[in-house]
């Protein structure tokens, strides 16, 4: 009572249900006590009944039953039409059924439903969706439904960082315009690689942290995938200054596994990539094969510093927690980083 500046008897009346706060001192009340008004009032118990139905939901979508998943969501819609998890789970199952079906009438109420979910988003809790998502799928529904045109402007306008190039240059490409799918399959190209790059070191990294040796199998993976790459193997590439990279982490791997032959091998290769690199730095995005010869201006950035040797030294190195292992593969490879230059 003292904080909010009202009378004991008032706060007694609340507590004992005689009376309730007028919606400005609710406003207060919940500031006071660090909470919302939902909370407040009570409104988690409702929050437990939708789970409870958007979990039947789920059901009945892993279930394939889209039918009673339809109906159970139309209920769902009546009773909470402003929720966001509701219109969005309904969206999906209608999605969904379009995808089995292809009628019409379902992709409209599956568009109609992501659109009303758009500015109900301030109650979304999960952090992969948002407005470009949304747009995206219903993007995606207008090409599945033959509106071509109007679901690639969708995709195009919600292109943030190449995320819909794949799509949108497969679509022109099966529509016979080669000229306009151009930029954006090479865009989704270049992405992909270096995805695939990252994600396939991430798993490296991952495995040797667990002292799982499917770190071998990743490497082995990787190494071929970068061999494979490029059109002239014996040509220098960006794919040596990634090699200078994984072979100098493998080395560190095999160190801390106490293995320094095999360590040894390793940052002896990383050195000598990166050496070459070094001599004669190259990113252009024509020695990847599909690219050769092709009218590809842009290129490729790593991001990983201005030169293999420095990016080994920053991207391994420098992140790393000082140890015997460390020590000696830092060693090594300053020995053969001025063996080569001086040499």
């Amino acid at each position: 009572s003292e904080a909010l500046g009202v009378t004991v008897s008032a706060v007694y009346k609340w507590e004992s249900g005689q009376s309730i706060p007028e919606v400005k001192m609710l406003m207060e009340l919940a500031d006071l006590f660090e909470v919302s008004v939902d909370t407040l009032l009570g409104y988690d118990r409702q929050n437990e009944k939708i789970e409870s139905r958007l979990k039947r939901i789920e059901q009945f979508i892993t279930e394939r039953d889209f039918e009673e998943a339809i109906m159970e969501g139309e209920k769902a819609l009546k009773k909470y039409p402003n929720n966001f998890e509701v219109v969005y789970m309904v969206a999906q199952v209608y999605l969904l059924l379009f995808y089995e079906k292809k009628e019409e009438q379902v992709m409209e109420k599956a568009i109609e439903l992501l659109y009303s979910a758009i500015p109900l988003l301030y109650q979304n809790k999960e952090s992969s969706i948002n407005e470009t998502t949304i747009h995206n799928l219903i993007g995606s529904l207008y090409i599945q439904a033959e509106q071509i045109e109007k679901g690639v402007e969708i995709l195009k306008k919600n292109n943030i960082s190449g995320i819909n190039s794949d799509t949108i240059g497969l679509t022109y490409a099966r529509m016979k315009r080669p000229e306009d799918a151009k930029n954006y399959l090479y865009q989704a190209y270049m992405d992909t690689i270096n995805s695939t790059l990252s994600t396939t070191f991430g798993m490296i990294l991952m495995f040797a942290e667990q002292k799982n040796e499917k770190y071998k199998e990743a490497a082995t993976f990787l190494l071929n995938y970068l061999e494979n790459l490029v059109v002239d193997k014996e040509k220098v590439t960006f794919i040596y200054k990634f090699k200078g990279i994984l072979f100098a982490e493998l080395a560190l791997i095999s160190a801390k596994f106490q293995r320094y032959d095999e360590a040894e091998n390793y940052i002896t290769e990383a050195c000598q990539y990166a050496l070459r690199f070094d001599a004669k730095p190259n990113y252009l995005p024509q020695d990847i094969k599909l690219l050769k010869d092709e009218d590809v201006p842009a290129l490729l950035l790593d991001g990983l510093g201005e030169t293999a040797i420095l990016a080994i030294e920053n991207f391994v190195f420098n992140k790393e927690e000082p140890s015997e292992a460390l020590d000696f593969v830092k060693k090594r490879f300053e020995e053969l980083k001025h063996e080569g230059i001086n040499g």
